[in-house]
């Protein structure tokens, strides 16, 4: 087969498994870069010595190590399809280590920031606006995962809720609504009009709302406010939060959907506030 032939398999087999196709996009970009730094169109001929020269090549060119691991990730994924349909006997990237990585604390807000931005979000916002902050921020949803629920999917009662979340790669998970987020999106709910799709929050076309229209959405919010705010960061002081109110550790991944506790451990390293905290404590004012 021809290497444009294979890949073709492979995105077939990212997007079978559940990946996006900006995923399955990005790991063919990698794959399509390494063959094409190493000049060879063969997938059979590739070698353990090919993928860690690689390695070294990017770290040369002064590409960060999480750029370095994601191309290694990717031909890793790429290499075990391969394996496991027969095109090539082993896998070369067995073996090749990633680079080690110094990862930073997450940006989650601090008070005073989100004090801020949520009282733009209150001015300024609709409240199909609030109901989406609300849940990014109390139930820590991803974008894509908030975007895509369905009226089915949340369930309010009169002192519980929950809402049904479909992650990445098909999983399924269940997040409960604290008193705030039930009682935003209850007065949400009571303004929806009826809309083809059953979208929590439709956008045009019958579809739900897009990423895009979210990202320009906290854009505007953003320069309202004076405070940069992406949806990511409201997740990431979702867990932050419960993080610092003492809950354990496999208690955040569940609610977040991690499926790697690393991950969620991220959230256990001092922020600037922590940090400003520390040393205040050892002032003589």
């Amino acid at each position: 087969m021809q290497l444009e032939e294979v890949l073709k398999a492979f995105r077939q087999s990212c997007l079978s498994r559940g990946l996006s196709p900006g995923t399955a996009e990005v790991y063919l970009g990698h794959v399509r870069r390494f063959f094409g730094w190493l000049g060879c169109a063969d997938i059979t001929e590739v070698t353990p010595f090919d993928v860690a020269s690689y390695r070294r090549h990017l770290q040369e060119k002064g590409r960060k190590p999480a750029t370095v691991n994601n191309a290694l990730n990717a031909l890793s994924s790429f290499f075990s399809w391969a394996k496991e349909a027969g095109l090539v006997s082993s896998d070369p990237t067995e073996g090749v280590r990633q680079v080690p990585e110094d990862r930073p604390a997450p940006r989650w807000l601090g008070k005073r920031e989100l004090g801020r931005f949520l009282r733009a979000v209150q001015k300024h916002g609709s409240p199909r606006d609030r109901a989406l902050v609300a849940l990014l921020l109390h139930a820590g949803l991803r974008v894509s995962e908030a975007v895509s629920l369905r009226l089915e999917d949340v369930v309010i009662r009169e002192r519980s809720g929950f809402v049904r979340v479909r992650g990445k790669g098909g999983k399924y998970r269940e997040v409960p609504l604290n008193v705030t987020v039930r009682r935003v999106l209850k007065e949400y709910l009571a303004e929806l009009p009826p809309q083809e799709g059953g979208w929590l929050f439709p956008g045009k076309g019958g579809e739900y709302l897009t990423r895009f229209a979210v990202e320009k959405l906290f854009a505007r919010l953003s320069r309202l406010s004076g405070v940069e705010v992406t949806p990511h960061r409201l997740r990431h002081t979702f867990c932050k939060w419960l993080i610092d109110a003492g809950e354990s550790l496999d208690k955040v991944a569940l609610l977040a959907g991690h499926s790697n506790l690393n991950t969620t451990a991220r959230y256990t390293r001092p922020g600037v506030e922590d940090l400003e905290r520390a040393v205040e404590k050892l002032s003589w004012e």
